[in-house]
């Protein structure tokens, strides 16, 4: 039976998460989108690589990252380097909901590729959770005008979300592969170090190093690097220790409601009757796919 502290964390995680798309908008007026992720991930590494040296010894690393250094190579590609340029280069052409739902688009392809690679059931219930779930989050990001084939520029961004979205479906089963006997802290130092490098490679190649921003740009950063990244991520690990990858990912389609929410807040956004309801069709969704 999973615990109430799994669904405590995977909820904690997809509420700093949904934050990220607001952080990002704001952080993209002032730093260019690859230079912003390594930034952030910067950060994150420092803190994830200090607190894994307080807890293990250096051999420990060592060892665990010559045994399991493909897998976490993979995690580090999939997870930190190309989902996070894809993300920010589509962020400049698409509004932060539209974001949202689209890259939380990956519980479908994590349905399917759970069940081929780590032979999660497809019954019927987490068919219908994730359909019902769907169409909420896809009414929800809308907001009355979406129309993806109108804008080149408005589709490459799309096609840039879904590729971010196709990135963490298979961070997802390769990160449920390597959690179940391996501390996730220790899973998340050496895979984030990995893609953060060649995140910074290409960021120095493609963009300007650029160190003079505002105060506030620098919080938006410190935010997406403490809170989305490290905090995040960490909850996120704890919850699918014990969550099938595939019922976990489900908790993805709460990420555009909390950042219409958010958004609402922070950049005066308004939010819609139709959001409440569609908010409930997700909740409805996640509980339909978790009872099966």
């Amino acid at each position: 039976m999973t615990s109430p502290k799994a669904y405590a964390s995977i909820l904690a995680a997809v509420l700093l998460w949904s934050a990220s798309f607001v952080l990002v908008k704001i952080g993209l007026t002032e730093v260019t989108p690859i230079y912003l992720a390594a930034l952030r991930f910067s950060i994150a590494t420092v803190i994830f690589a200090g607190c894994a040296l307080a807890k293990f010894e250096m051999r420990q690393i060592k060892t665990f990252t010559k045994d399991n250094f493909a897998m976490l190579l993979a995690l580090g590609i999939v997870g930190v380097t190309l989902p996070n340029i894809s993300q920010n280069l589509g962020m400049r052409y698409i509004t932060a909901s539209m974001s949202s739902i689209l890259q939380n688009s990956s519980p479908a392809f994590t349905l399917i590729l759970a069940s081929i690679f780590l032979h999660e059931s497809l019954g019927y219930r987490k068919m219908s959770g994730l359909a019902l779930s769907l169409i909420g989050v896809t009414i929800i990001s809308l907001n009355g005008g979406f129309s993806p084939l109108g804008d080149s520029m408005v589709f490459y961004g799309n096609l840039m979300l879904i590729f971010s979205a196709v990135c963490y479906s298979i961070y997802t089963i390769i990160g449920k592969k390597i959690v179940a006997n391996n501390s996730p802290l220790l899973i998340l130092a050496t895979s984030t170090l990995m893609g953060t490098v060649l995140l910074n490679i290409i960021s120095i190649t493609v963009e300007p190093v650029e160190l003079a921003y505002s105060v506030n740009i620098w919080g938006v950063v410190l935010g997406l690097s403490i809170l989305c990244t490290v905090i995040g991520t960490l909850l996120y690990f704890e919850a699918l220790k014990e969550l099938e990858a595939s019922k976990t990912n489900f908790f993805t389609f709460l990420i555009p409601v909390f950042a219409v929410i958010q958004a609402s807040v922070f950049l005066s956004e308004r939010i819609y009757p139709y959001q409440i309801v569609c908010g409930v069709l997700v909740i409805v969704g996640i509980w339909l796919a978790q009872t099966e």
